[in-house]
C-alpha cells in the first residue's frame, strides 16, 4: 500500500487504522506498544514519546501490522518532530533493576576514609593501650648505695608516652630513654616511676634505694630486703592501671 507524501504521520495512521478497523487498544495488543504511546504518535504529541531509538522501533511494528512502509513513516516522524540528539536529553527510559552509577563525591569520601585508616591504624597505639616501662636503675626492688648522688633511669617503648618519677615529669629521648639525678637522704629513699599514655593506661614501678654513708649501720630490715633481691636485677613486676 502506497503512502501519499502530502499526508502527515498523524493523518496516515488515523486513516489506515480507520480503514482497517483497528483501534488503539487492538494495535497495542498486536504490537506490545503502550496505548498512550500509540495515541501520542497519532496526535503528534512528540513530547510524550520516549527517546528516538524507541520511537523508531514503535514505527516499525506499527508499519508491519498496518502493512505500511516503515521508512516512509520514519521520514515523516523525523520531519515533523525534533529528534533528540545523543546527549543529556536523549536518554533511554530508566531501568529500575539496573545498577545506579556511583557519585564521584561518594568515591572521594570513601577514598579519604580508606586513606585515613591506612595512615592512622599504625599510629593508633600511640594514643591507646597500656604503655611499657623498664627501670634499669635501681635494678632491683631495693638497692644499697654509699654515694649521696644517685641516677634513676629506665626505658619506655613509645617515646611519646610521658614519664613521671615521684609525680615529677622527666624528659624522654627519641629512643625512649629517661634519667634523672637525685640527692639521697640517709636511709630509705623510695622512687615511684610511672609512664602514662595519652588515652591509654598507666604503668607504675616502685623501687627503693637505701643510702648508707660510710660507717653507718643499716637496720636489719634494709639488709634482709636488699639481700633477698640481687643488685642489678634486670626486671621487676609493674603495677598497671588500665
Amino acid at each position: 500500500m502506497s503512502l501519499t507524501e502530502l499526508k502527515t504521520l498523524k493523518e496516515t495512521l488515523k486513516d489506515e487504522m480507520r480503514a482497517q478497523g483497528v483501534s488503539v487498544q487492538k494495535l497495542s495488543e498486536l504490537t506490545d506498544i503502550a496505548p498512550h504511546h500509540i495515541t501520542a504518535l497519532m496526535e503528534s504529541d512528540f513530547d510524550h514519546l520516549p527517546a528516538a531509538p524507541y520511537v523508531r522501533g514503535y514505527i516499525v511494528k506499527i508499519a508491519e501490522i498496518l502493512e505500511l512502509d516503515a521508512d516512509v513513516l520514519w521520514r515523516r516522524y523525523s520531519r515533523e518532530s525534533e529528534i533528540k540528539k545523543s546527549g543529556e536529553k536523549d536518554t533511554l527510559p530508566k531501568n529500575r533493576f539496573a545498577l545506579r552509577p556511583i557519585k564521584k563525591s561518594s568515591l572521594v569520601i570513601t577514598a579519604l576514609i580508606v586513606l585515613v585508616l591506612v595512615i592512622g591504624l599504625p599510629t593508633i597505639s600511640d594514643f591507646f593501650g597500656k604503655p611499657s616501662l623498664e627501670v634499669t636503675s635501681p635494678a632491683g626492688d631495693t638497692e644499697i648505695v654509699t654515694e649521696k648522688s644517685y641516677t634513676v633511669s629506665g626505658t619506655i617503648q613509645n617515646p611519646k608516652d610521658r614519664v613521671f618519677i615521684n609525680q615529677t615529669e622527666v624528659p624522654v629521648t627519641s629512643d625512649g630513654k629517661f634519667q634523672i639525678q637525685k640527692e639521697l637522704d640517709e636511709g630509705a629513699n623510695t622512687f615511684t616511676v610511672s609512664t602514662k599514655r595519652f588515652l591509654g593506661g598507666e604503668t607504675t614501678i616502685t623501687r627503693n634505694v637505701f643510702y648508707k654513708p660510710t660507717g653507718m649501720k643499716l637496720p636489719e630490715s634494709a639488709t634482709s630486703s636488699a639481700s633477698s633481691t640481687p643488685p642489678h636485677a634486670t626486671s621487676s613486676k609493674a603495677s598497671t592501671t588500665p
